[in-house]
């Protein structure tokens, strides 16, 4: 058997998708919580970016964090970040 083969796996960069998909949801529906982004996520069948089912507020938070490092979101009001 090749060594390789049991090498850690290379980190996966292919969640761009999620990321646009979220700042999507936000810019639609800016007063939506993290919460309510993640139900529907759920409700979406999307995998998460590690490829669970069960979606997390902090997990959205996350992608809308990087998102805004993205520049595709901008950053609102404090009240609307829960």
């Amino acid at each position: 058997m090749e060594n390789s083969l049991l090498d850690r796996a290379r980190p996966q960069h292919g969640d761009d998708r999620l990321i646009r998909l979220v700042a999507g949801i936000k810019a639609a529906a800016p007063d939506r919580t993290l919460q309510q982004i993640a139900t529907q996520l759920e409700a979406m069948h999307e995998r998460t970016p590690r490829g669970g089912t069960r979606w997390h507020p902090s997990s959205v938070k996350h992608l809308l964090v990087r998102a805004e490092r993205l520049g595709l979101t901008f950053r609102s009001s404090p009240q609307s970040a829960s």
